[in-house]
C-alpha cells in the first residue's frame, strides 16, 4: 500500500472497504482467510478495481479451468487469476489465456513432476503474459533452477523452483541470474545474515535492484535493524523480509515495466501467508494427534 497515492487513512480505508466486500460475497466458510484477502483487496484498490467485478471474473474463469482440466485449488486459482486479470489491465480472461496457462503449467511439471502443484498456479499466471512458447518458458526456467543449483550452490525443492520461477523475469541469462544470486547472498553472509530455503524468494527479488550489490546489502540491513529498533517484538528473519519488501517498493514505485516483478511480489507475498497457515495447522493436528 506504501506506493497508493492518498493519506494513510485514507488508502487503509479504501482496502478496508473493499475487503469488507469480499468477506461479504464469500461468506465466513471461504477457505480464503483474512491476510490473503487483506492482500487481495490492496491490488483491486491499487488496480482500480472492484470485488464484485473480479470475484465475477473468477467464477466466470474458474469454470473455463474444469474445461482444460487444470487441478481444482479454490484459493490458487483465486489468486493466479488476480495475477492474470492485473496483467491484463482489468480486460476479461479468455480461453487462449487459459489454454497458454495450463500449457506453461504443464512444462513446469514436465521438468519437475513431484515439486510443480497449485502453489505453482500464481506463477503460472504471470508467465502467462511474457513473450514466448510454453515449451521455451519451461525450458529456460529449468536452466535458471539447474544454475541456481549449481552456481549458487541451492538446495533442491519447492524455494528454489519459487525462485527460478522469478529470476526468469529478469530476461537475462541463467548463469548471469544465478551469479547475481550467489554474489548477493555471500553479501549478506558477510553482514552476518544467512540465507536459507525460507530466504530464497526475498534475495531473489532483490536481484532485480539496479544499484551495485554491496549497497543493497548496506540499505537492506540498514532497513532490518531499523525496523527492529521502531518496531517492537520483530524478529531478524521478519525485518530482512520487511527490509526487503521496502527496499522492492522504492525501485518499483513509478516503474510501469517491472509490473511483472509486481506481480511476482505480491504471489510471494500471498505463498508466505499460506505456507505459515498450512504449517500452523499442521502443527495444530500434530499437537491434537500427540495428546490423544
Amino acid at each position: 500500500m506504501l506506493a497508493m497515492p492518498g493519506t494513510a487513512e485514507e488508502v487503509v480505508a479504501r482496502v478496508r472497504a473493499e475487503d469488507q466486500a469480499i468477506a461479504d460475497q464469500l461468506g465466513w466458510l471461504s477457505d480464503i482467510g483474512s491476510s490473503i484477502r487483506l492482500l487481495i483487496a490492496s491490488m483491486l484498490v491499487k488496480n482500480g478495481d472492484s470485488a464484485q467485478a473480479f470475484l465475477a471474473e473468477v467464477e466466470r474463469v474458474r469454470a473455463m479451468f474444469r474445461e482444460v482440466k487444470v487441478r481444482r485449488a479454490r484459493i490458487y486459482e483465486t489468486i493466479a487469476i488476480l495475477v492474470m486479470r492485473q496483467r491484463l489491465g482489468g480486460q476479461p480472461i479468455t480461453e487462449a489465456h487459459v489454454e497458454r496457462f495450463k500449457a506453461i503449467y504443464d512444462e513446469l511439471k514436465r521438468y519437475h513432476w513431484f515439486l510443480t502443484g497449485v502453489d505453482d498456479f500464481p506463477a503460472c499466471a504471470i508467465l502467462v503474459g511474457q513473450r514466448g512458447e510454453p515449451e521455451a518458458i519451461g525450458r529456460e526456467i529449468e536452466d535458471v533452477y539447474q544454475a541456481l543449483r549449481k552456481r549458487a550452490k541451492l538446495w533442491r525443492g519447492d524455494p528454489l523452483q519459487t525462485a527460478a520461477n522469478v529470476l526468469y523475469l529478469s530476461g537475462l541469462e541463467a548463469d548471469e541470474i544465478a551469479d547475481r544470486f550467489a554474489r548477493l547472498a555471500a553479501g549478506f553472509k558477510a553482514a552476518g545474515i544467512r540465507i536459507g530455503q525460507g530466504e530464497y524468494d526475498e534475495l531473489a527479488v532483490l536481484c532485480f535492484l539496479a544499484r551495485p550489490l554491496e549497497s543493497i546489502v548496506q540499505s537492506v540491513v540498514g532497513m532490518r535493524d531499523r525496523i527492529r529498533r521502531e518496531l517492537d517484538g520483530v524478529d531478524k528473519s521478519f525485518a530482512f523480509s520487511l527490509g526487503t519488501s521496502i527496499a522492492f517498493v522504492q525501485l518499483v514505485a513509478g516503474h510501469e515495466e517491472l509490473g511483472p516483478l509486481a506481480d511476482a511480489k505480491m504471489l510471494l507475498d500471498m505463498q508466505a501467508i499460506l505456507a505459515a497457515r498450512q504449517a500452523a495447522m499442521a502443527a495444530a493436528a500434530a499437537a491434537g494427534a500427540s495428546s490423544a
